[in-house]
């Protein structure tokens, strides 16, 4: 554990409405990861030339070539699905790509080391109710989704995803809270308290879909306020945690 609290912000999917996220967290100056895939049949993605804007202002980073749930791919898949969005990023942008987030937070111990042999330097995972500096970098957690649940969902998931620290987390440090701005304050104090990262993650076209951008601003104004936290990006974040590990 670290004495250091740490504050950053991770926007997964690549959907359109990122552009929308990208400006709230800059109007703030909080710092960000956006994990883009080049393809996803469930929304349409940002263009090219959006990314390239949004790499101009966050880190960018994989989230394979076309969002799927590693865990059920052969080896040989979660490869080349890794090495291929990793290189499309990189051409996109132009930068060097070093932080992965799992798709649907879907992962096991190949992915994992799927994820390190294409040269990522950590991973961001689905496992909540986590702000502790993660031992492992490739299995980093987060304090919060920005999507209220009930305490039996929040529960049931933690307890299927082995994710047996975030279900203690979640009754010792979120007081079974439901709200997800009231849960990631519950983080901010903790954190601030004994150290660690409050980590906010959230999907933009969640945040459209139940009409919450009102409510993810005013939280982003708060947060701007809390000058006693080290804003950092998610792969700031993996350094971080790769070398208090020793790696």
């Amino acid at each position: 554990m670290t004495e250091q609290p740490y504050l950053t912000v991770s926007v997964d999917d690549g959907s359109v409405n990122d552009m929308h996220s990208a400006d709230l967290l800059e109007k703030y100056g909080l710092k960000a990861t956006f994990y883009i895939p080049a393809t996803n049949a469930e929304r349409q993605v940002l263009r090219s030339d959006q990314i390239r804007e949004l790499s101009a202002r966050f880190e960018i980073g994989g989230h394979t070539y076309s969002h799927v749930s590693l865990h059920k791919l052969s080896f040989e898949q979660m490869h080349t699905e890794l090495v291929t969005g990793k290189n499309w990023v990189e051409d996109v942008t132009g930068q060097p790509t070093h932080s992965f987030c799992y798709p649907r937070g879907k992962f096991n111990s190949k992915a994992r080391a799927a994820v390190k042999l294409a040269g990522f330097t950590g991973a961001r995972t689905c496992l909540f109710n986590r702000s502790e500096l993660a031992i492992d970098p490739f299995l980093t957690g987060v304090s919060t989704h920005a999507c209220s649940h009930s305490p039996l969902i929040q529960i049931r998931h933690a307890l299927l995803e082995g994710n047996f620290a975030g279900a203690l987390n979640y009754i010792s440090v979120h007081h079974l809270e439901r709200d997800w701005v009231s849960h990631f304050q519950h983080a901010l104090d903790s954190v601030a308290a004994i150290g660690g990262v409050a980590h906010l993650y959230f999907h933009s076209w969640e945040i459209e879909e139940h009409d919450q951008w009102q409510k993810l601003e005013r939280l982003l104004a708060q947060l701007a306020q809390r000058m006693d936290f080290k804003r950092i990006t998610n792969g700031e974040l993996y350094a971080i945690s790769a070398a208090a590990a020793g790696n």
